[in-house]
This record gives structure tokens, sequence and C-alpha cells, in this order.
């Protein structure tokens, strides 16, 4: 993803409108600043939008994701950037919500720290006060539960596992000439694996 620079551009990790700050000089024209420098850098922009979008409502991502792709290439073309490839944005997006997927995955174990897997069974929806209260004065646990939903729907009803086959395909082994892993790797059934996701 910040592999060429016509894809990346300096500024936060995200596209969150609260880590900057706007204003306007004595001649009326737009300027801005930044407040946050945690993660601000020069990097994917397609992840920097994908990290703006992941804490949306599903359905607002699932209806209007392609509205702001469309629109985040128009208008940083319209102000000086390269005309990004609409196809490749997208896959880029969909790859780094895969991404965010395996970081709400590791951070399971927290999250069962936070509310205990007994008290799972009798939670009906995510407005339950022992997942949507802050739990010891932290957002994690809602926060982290809203985005492993976001982006298990991503890939089960946007199409986010072609997204992974296509980067398997056209890059892992298509660009970067490796081989592509068996299911025995995948699944951890091969005989003298051993899993380097385990915790």
């Amino acid at each position: 993803k910040n592999s060429t620079s016509d894809w990346c551009s300096v500024g936060h990790q995200n596209l969150n409108v609260d880590n900057a700050y706007f204003w306007r000089d004595e001649h009326g024209k737009l300027d801005c600043g930044v407040f946050d420098f945690g993660g601000f850098g020069s990097s994917s922009l397609p992840h920097k939008l994908w990290w703006m979008l992941n804490m949306a409502e599903f359905e607002n991502v699932r209806d209007n994701m392609e509205e702001y792709i469309s629109f985040f290439i128009e208008k940083y073309h319209e102000y000086g950037g390269p005309l990004l490839d609409r196809e490749v944005f997208r896959f880029s997006v969909f790859i780094t919500a895969l991404q965010n997927c395996m970081i709400m995955i590791s951070a399971i174990p927290n999250a069962l720290k936070q509310c205990p897997t007994k008290e799972w069974q009798t939670i009906k929806d995510r407005h339950d006060p022992r997942i949507a209260d802050n739990i010891d004065k932290k957002s994690t646990l809602r926060t982290n539960i809203h985005v492993l939903n976001v982006t298990i729907r991503l890939l089960m009803e946007m199409g986010g596992d072609k997204a992974l086959d296509g980067w398997v395909r056209d890059v892992w082994v298509g660009q970067y000439g490796m081989s592509e892993k068996s299911d025995g790797i995948i699944f951890d059934t091969e005989a003298g694996y051993t899993s380097t996701t385990r915790w």
C-alpha cells in the first residue's frame, strides 16, 4: 500500500476531521493545521480513508462506499494529487479493512477480560451496558466490537474475500513471485507447521 508515492500523502493515519483544525486568514483563504501527530506521516491514502470509515455504521459503509471512493479520488486530483485508479483504490481500501479485522481479532482476549465469556450468552445487542458503556474508563470494548462487526460484514457481504483472493493472485504471486499458500498452511492442518497467529 505504501510502495508507490502516487498512493501516499502526508497526513494523519486516518482522515478524521477531529485531527485537524481550520481557519480563514485575513483575506478569507482557508487554511488548516494538525492537532494529533500520532500516526502522522506519509502513508497510503486508501488506508487513511478506511480508518476514517471504520467506525461508521455498516449500512452507511455498504451503501456509500463507492461514492466515498469516487469523491475522494476526484477531490484529491482536483486539488493537485495524481488521478488514482478507482479499482486499485477500492481494492486497497478493502485490503486495509481486512488488516483492520485482524487487529480486532487479536483484541478478543482483551475484550474477554473486559466482559467475561459467561456474560456474552445474555447480551442481546450492542446497546447492552456491559459492552456499550465505558469499561474500566475505556471505550475499547465497544469500539473493538463495532469494528469487528463492520469488517466481518465487509468480508461477507461486500466481497472482501474477493479482494483478498485478488491480492494473493495479483500481488503475492503476480508481483512478488511468491507461491500461493496451501489450504493446509492457511488452516493449520499441515504436519510440522507452527502457526504464527496463536497468542
